[in-house]
């Protein structure tokens, strides 16, 4: 009886073991770009168990997220999506963290050329772009006019058709870089979010089902975005660049300070979304942060 006893404690300690050593499955579901970043340290470990998808626009994040059965544990996307869906009650995610503070500028031939006479070239009317360039508080006599496409304002400004067009990073940079190569001198003549005002403005968000908890992987994804992004291009090159959406390995690393990535729990930042969720009419409550 004494031999059972042992051999039936050994059994239950073992279990235990095994049960501790149990990796967290994931699954996530996030834009290509800037939001993908914050995803980078942990990459590798996520991939062995779980996965991320990345996804270009944002139909699907917007489809998942209305979803009563949605797969994804975690999804990343515009704070402003999240947090209307979360108002309108058409969602059972939460809103757990701020994961992008802004990453648009404004790239030109020069700083005077923003009060020169001619266009603005823009985009993304109607969404977070448009918002930003009409809440700061830029001299400009520029006449804005919007375009379907970041792509399309890149183009106007390697042409030489406008003197300044909004970008993000790291398409600024890229474009800065390929237009040196065809001797049109380009720089970024304002920063987005120090005229927006503080730190930037939140932007990309990361919603999380309310039954899901996984301490150990926000606790690393935070570490990565404020710890300097260690062995980032060593990280990049292994995950593959175009799978993230981003130009190429080097101008990312370059531009990473300017993609204002940093993973701030949405509690400690309540005020920061009030403010923000304002520009779209959205009146934010703190039952939208996951508790």
């Amino acid at each position: 009886m004494k031999k059972f006893i042992q051999i039936g404690l050994c059994c239950l300690m073992m279990g235990l073991l095994m049960g501790c050593q149990k990796e967290e499955t994931v699954r996530i579901l996030c834009p290509t770009g800037a939001p993908a970043l914050a995803l980078v340290g942990e990459y590798d470990n996520i991939s062995k168990n779980g996965e991320i998808q990345f996804v270009d626009g944002t139909d699907q994040l917007i489809a998942q997220l209305s979803k009563a059965d949605s797969e994804y544990d975690i999804i990343i996307a515009p704070i402003n999506i999240g947090a209307q869906l979360i108002a309108k009650n058409q969602t059972s995610y939460r809103l757990k963290s701020i994961l992008t503070w802004g990453n648009l500028y404004l790239v030109g031939t020069s700083q005077d050329a923003l009060n020169e006479t001619g266009e603005l070239a823009l985009f993304g009317e109607g969404a977070v772009p448009q918002k930003i360039i009409g809440t700061v508080d830029l001299s400009i006599r520029l006449e804005p006019h919007y375009y379907s496409s970041a792509t399309l304002v890149q183009q106007r400004l390697l042409s030489g058709q406008v003197d300044v067009g909004m970008l993000a990073e790291p398409l600024a940079s890229a474009t800065i870089a390929k237009a040196k190569q065809s001797n049109v001198d380009l720089s970024i003549v304002a920063d987005l979010q120090k005229e927006y005002g503080g730190s930037g403005y939140p932007q990309a968000a990361m919603f999380v089902r309310e039954d899901y908890q996984n301490d150990d992987l926000f606790e690393s994804i935070a570490h990565f975005t404020e710890n300097g992004y260690p062995d980032l291009k060593e990280k990049l090159e292994n995950i593959g660049i175009e799978q993230l959406g981003l130009p190429s390995v080097d101008m990312t690393v370059a531009s990473i300070e300017r993609q204002n990535v940093h993973y701030v729990e949405a509690s400690q930042c309540e005020d920061d979304i009030k403010q923000f969720l304002q520009l779209f009419n959205i009146t934010y409550d703190s039952d939208m942060i996951l508790s």
